[in-house]
Formats: C-alpha cells, structure tokens, sequence
C-alpha cells in the first residue's frame, strides 16, 4: 500500500466518522427524550435488561466475528455515556426546582421511619428536598398548615391523631379521602387540599403479599382513620363480608353504617379470610400486647398488622405460631409514602422505586 491509498482509506473512514457522528448525534437526541420520560415518571436510570437485549442484538447482526468484541464495547461505552447524560439531565431537571421541604406532623412521632423512606426517594430521584419529623399538640393544629406554609413547606403528611381532625382546616378534599373521611397526605399548594394514600398503600400491601380482596370475608380491628381508609378499599375491591371488631361495638356501627360489628371480646377469627389490625395496640414500646388472643385468631387466613415497629408483633407471633401467614405493614407505609410523593412531585412513580425502598429498608425495622 503507498501513501495515496492510505490517505484514500482514511478519506473514507473520515467520511464514516462523519456519518457516526450524525448518527450519534440523532442517537443522543432520543437518549435526551427517554431522559425527560424517566424524570416525568420516576423510571429508574439503569436498565440492565434493555441493555442486555441492545448488546445481543448489535452483536446478532456483525458480519466478521472477528471484530465483535470491539463493537460490543464500543456500545457499551456508548450505553455508558448515554447513562450519564441522562442521569446529568436529570440532576439538571431538578435542580432548576426550588428547594422544598415536607414532613410528619402529629402527636408522638419518635418511632416514626418516614423521614428515611422520603429521604432516600430523594436521594433516588436526584431531587433537592428534605423530610421532617413535627410533632404538634392539638391546640396548634388550627394554625399548623399557615405555619408550614409559611415556613416554605410544600407538603405533609398527618398521622394519628390528626386524621380526621385536620380535615377541618383543609380547603378541598380528594374524593377518596372525602369517602374515607380522614386523610394523611395534604398539599400546602395552590390551596390546601387533602388527600388519603393509606386506600393506595394498603391496596398495593395486598398485591404485594399476594392476597386477594373479591370474594372474601375480612376483619377488621379498629374503626379510626386507618381503618377508614382500609374498610373502604375492601368494599370498593369486592370484599364479600367485612366486619368491623371494636372494644365499642355500638360506636363502631355508627361509624360505618351498613357493616357489622362485633366487640372485640367476643371476636372468634374462624371463618375469615384475612384480619387487618388497624388498632396501635401492640406497638412499640409496648410491645407485649396483641388486640386478639391466641385462641380468638385461630382459623385465620391471613393476617396483617399495619403496626411495623415492632417488627414481629405480638398478634403475628400468634399467627405464626398457629401457621397462618402474616405480614406487617412496613410495606403499606412505604407505599403510601411513596403515592404522597406521587401528589407532591406531580408524577409517576414506578413500583420498582417502592421495592427497592421496601429491600433498602426492611432489615432497619
């Protein structure tokens, strides 16, 4: 070969270049629209299998063996760089929001777990915010949502026993959360407006166990606003018979007119498909109590606690004793945390974002 080939060849792969680079100009400007997409819905960056699935199907279609292992790391680097742009993209996105914060309001909230779930959702999501723990007594609570607001709060969440209480001070109320007739998640922005995400995250608990609604018989222990929220999404989800067992059963059918209820000391779970324990009864730091005995439970077919601290509690030592499957319902608070973000952040969130908040966090209960 003379220096004339040679400058002839590299003409041509000059040329190639410049078709690679058009190429991969047009390749970015598709990188930067599943960027935008991720940002409006919460999909995590890296997608291991879509990778996978890109890398098999660029090596399925070179035609010299010989140069396959060069391709597939020139893709790989340009997968490589395509992640970093979007994740660059992203950090960009959310940076030009203003900073903003959101918390917990409600009497005790020393075991509260809520400010690691929203904080590493942050961290996740690459957005500037922080979660706060506010702990009120009930004569501030007329002033409370002015006071946050002015204090640059975008957002909270209310737990017990604010419930239904604050429902009073709001300015508009989701329909479910009207239905329900309690919420815990409130938007300070435009107005203040209420909303239920406990209906969402005990529905997306079930699904997660495993545990089907249509059909069956349930009891539920309780009758304040978590179970509010959980009779609810059982009768809207086809639940055959629900019952409500409470320490006052007369109080509890003026509750929830229509349902039956029954005193909780002569509650017999034999029979029911699964029993809901929305009582605090049995939570950290007294964690020697069950609202059910031992023999009341037996026949269950499944049981679940909305109590996560402890993370056994006595009512599940019982089921596990007497071999019925059980849970807590850690699962059910990320959830429902993550649904208030969805409110908030005014997107998406994906199921993945949950799960993976759920593994990060589970062995810290």
């Amino acid at each position: 070969m003379n220096s004339n080939n040679l400058e002839a060849i590299r003409r041509q792969i000059d040329e190639v270049d410049e078709k690679l680079t058009e190429l991969i100009e047009k390749r970015m400007n598709l990188v930067r629209q599943v960027a935008e997409y991720k940002k409006s819905t919460g999909t995590e960056i890296l997608d291991t299998s879509r990778e996978d699935k890109v890398i098999q199907n660029v090596l399925g279609k070179v035609k010299n063996p010989e140069y396959a292992d060069s391709i597939k790391h020139i893709f790989q680097n340009i997968m490589h760089c395509s992640k970093e742009y979007q994740r660059k993209k992203i950090e960009a996105y959310n940076k030009q929001a203003q900073h903003k914060k959101y918390g917990l309001i409600g009497e005790k909230l020393g075991h509260s777990l809520s400010p690691e779930i929203h904080n590493m959702f942050f961290g996740m999501m690459a957005i500037s915010s922080t979660y706060d723990l506010i702990e009120i007594p009930l004569n501030k609570l007329p002033d409370v949502l002015n006071s946050l607001k002015a204090e640059g709060y975008a957002g909270i969440n209310v737990t017990i026993p604010y419930k239904t209480e604050i429902m009073k001070y709001l300015d508009e109320v989701s329909s479910e959360a009207a239905q329900i007739g309690a919420v815990n998640t409130i938007k300070l922005y435009p107005k203040f407006k209420g909303y239920n995400t406990d209906y969402s995250g005990f529905g997306m608990a079930l699904d997660y166990y495993g545990v089907k609604v249509k059909g069956k018989k349930a009891a539920v222990l309780g009758s304040g606003g978590s179970a509010r929220a959980v009779v609810t999404y059982l009768a809207d989800n086809g639940a055959d018979t629900i019952t409500i067992v409470s320490r006052n059963a007369d109080g509890a059918k003026l509750k929830y007119p229509g349902y039956k209820a029954v005193n909780i000391a002569e509650f017999s779970a034999e029979g029911y498909d699964f029993v809901i324990n929305c009582t605090p009864v049995g939570m950290y730091p007294k964690t020697d109590c069950s609202p059910l005995n031992k023999e009341q439970l037996k026949g269950a077919g499944f049981v679940m606690d909305l109590i996560y601290n402890p993370n056994t509690t006595k009512l599940m030592e019982y089921a596990e004793e007497l071999g019925i499957p059980c849970a807590n319902g850690f699962y059910m608070l990320i959830a429902q945390a993550i649904c208030a973000q969805e409110i908030w952040q005014e997107r998406t969130i994906d199921i993945k974002i949950i799960n993976e908040i759920y593994k990060g966090l589970k062995d810290e209960v």
